[in-house]
C-alpha cells in the first residue's frame, strides 16, 4: 500500500490485490460479527418502519433487556455508557444499539463498495470526499477489532507485540494492525 494522497478532490492510493482481499475479508467479519442475530439488510431497512411505530413499540410493556454484549470486540466497539449503572447502560443500548450497529454496517459497506472499484488492486483506489470518514470510521473498528483479538490495550502492549518473532502465529495480526494503522495515518494526512 501506497500512501494516501489527495488529488482533484479525492484521496487516492494504490492496493495490492492480496491487499484488497484482506482488507475486504477483515470487513465482512467485522460485518458478520455487528450483524449477527439482525435480519439481512438490517443497515439499510432501518427506516423502513415508521419511526413513531419504533418508539410506541420501544416504551409498550416491560421491554426486554438487550442481552450484554459477549464478545470482546463487541464490547470495545460499543462500550456501556454508564459503565457504573447497569440499568442506565441497558436502557441506553435498547434504544441505541440497533441504530449504531446499522450505521457501522452501513458505513463497511461503502468501503466494501469503493474496494469492488479497484478490481482486485488493478486500478486505483480513489476515495471521494463524501465517503472519507466512512473510511476512517470503518478502518478504525477493524484496527480495534484486531487489537483486542491481540489483547492490545495500550502502547506498551504494542510494542510487546512488535518485538515477536516472525514464527509467532500472531505476528501476522501484528503486522495487519500496523498496516491498518499506517491506512488511518496517511488518510488522515491526506485530508
Amino acid at each position: 500500500m501506497k500512501k494516501f494522497h489527495r488529488r482533484r478532490g479525492m484521496i487516492i492510493t494504490q492496493l495490492s490485490a492480496y491487499e484488497v482481499e484482506l482488507l475486504a475479508s477483515l470487513i465482512m467479519q467485522l460485518i458478520e460479527l455487528i450483524s449477527d442475530g439482525e435480519p439481512e439488510g438490517f443497515a439499510t431497512d432501518s427506516k423502513a418502519e415508521d419511526a413513531f411505530e419504533e418508539i410506541v413499540k420501544d416504551l409498550e410493556g416491560e421491554p426486554d433487556e438487550p442481552a450484554p454484549l459477549e464478545d470482546p470486540v463487541l464490547k470495545r466497539l460499543f462500550p456501556d455508557a454508564y459503565p457504573e449503572d447497569p440499568g442506565a447502560s441497558a436502557d441506553f443500548r435498547r434504544f441505541t444499539e440497533r441504530d449504531l450497529k446499522a450505521a457501522k454496517v452501513a458505513e463497511a459497506r461503502v468501503v466494501l463498495n469503493r474496494l469492488a472499484t479497484t478490481e482486485l488492486g488493478a486500478r486505483d483506489l480513489k476515495i471521494p470526499a463524501g465517503e472519507v470518514e466512512s473510511w476512517l470510521r470503518t478502518l478504525t473498528s477493524v484496527r480495534l477489532a484486531v487489537a483486542t483479538r491481540l489483547g492490545i490495550r495500550d502502547a506498551a502492549d504494542a510494542d510487546e507485540l512488535a518485538a515477536l518473532p516472525d514464527e509467532d502465529p500472531r505476528s501476522f495480526m501484528v503486522s495487519v494492525y500496523d498496516w491498518l494503522g499506517f491506512a488511518q495515518e496517511t488518510l488522515i494526512s491526506a485530508l
